[in-house]
């Protein structure tokens, strides 16, 4: 099939630019402005076919610190996933996934990933299983409003560089279960969180969070200590609060009366035996 296996290729920049190009038009994700920012996170280790200078086929392998029951540990997640449609059904996805396991083996206490719809029947071909999520909900009553909520906007280089100080030097969300990366977490900042960072200067800690009518969901705290739920919350409260959806363990936010439950709808895929039964992922450990 003349293809090129290539793999830990990010220093050689054309190689990278097929890869972006790849992505964009496999999964429309944009990776360029990750890239200008200074966050391209060379742990995301590719796994590609090349033919005629073009990714046909590719996976990554993304190696993240995690903290599972209170000990260091890592985690693999596989994102990137693709083949070009005129590649697809001769098994190159799987060679490439296998490959980027057996290179990663050794390394980690679990795999993980979240598959897109279309993709679910091909991960129960490969042996991956689905794991049930969690999420943690807590019905408050508003307080009175304190002030020195600070929204951050990424397009700021100065609030960019803020954040990043806060993702390399956080402490774990959970001391139950936390995955984190802080070129990860940037990745969200620039993307997916852009709207949705606070920071509390006299708690020296981010909240990245948003509403949904009298809902607040919380997806992120960092900080070198994490500040309690009781002192967080007046600078976030609105008289219609009535719920808050964490997305992460709440372990260490001194809380009571949380209720928990499981959740569908991220499928959320597992390779063998996983270390933690019904875990809540961190949203911004998402690749």
């Amino acid at each position: 099939m003349n293809l090129e296996l290539k793999t830990e290729y990010w220093d050689t920049p054309k190689a990278r630019e097929a890869f972006k190009a790849f992505i964009l038009e496999i999964h429309g994700l944009d990776f360029t402005e990750w890239e200008a920012r200074g966050y391209w996170d060379n742990t995301y280790t590719p796994f590609s076919y090349f033919r005629d200078g073009k990714v046909i086929s590719s996976i990554c392998i993304y190696l993240l610190d995690a903290v599972i029951a209170g000990r260091q540990s890592k985690l693999v997640q596989i994102s990137g996933v693709g083949t070009h449609k005129d590649w697809r059904r001769q098994g190159l996805s799987r060679e490439l996934t296998d490959l980027g396991l057996e290179w990663a083996k050794g390394q980690h206490a679990g795999v993980f990933l979240f598959a897109d719809e279309e993709a679910i029947p091909y991960y129960e071909r490969c042996d991956f299983s689905p794991i049930n999520e969690t999420l943690e909900s807590y019905h408050i009553k508003p307080v009175p409003i304190r002030q020195g909520l600070r929204q951050l906007d990424p397009a700021n280089q100065l609030n960019l560089d803020i954040i990043y100080n806060y993702a390399i030097n956080r402490t774990p969300i959970s001391d139950k279960f936390s995955v984190f990366s802080p070129k990860l977490l940037m990745f969200h900042a620039l993307y997916s969180m852009r709207n949705k960072m606070y920071e509390i200067p006299d708690l020296e800690c981010l909240v990245f969070f948003d509403r949904e009518g009298p809902m607040i969901n919380i997806y992120d705290v960092l900080g070198k200590k994490i500040p309690s739920f009781d002192d967080t919350y007046p600078y976030i409260s609105r008289e219609t609060d009535k719920i808050i959806h964490f997305h992460f363990h709440t372990d260490k936010l001194g809380l009571r009366g949380v209720e928990t439950k499981t959740i569908t709808g991220n499928n959320t895929f597992v390779k063998g035996s996983f270390p933690v039964s019904e875990p809540a992922f961190p949203f911004t450990s998402r690749a």
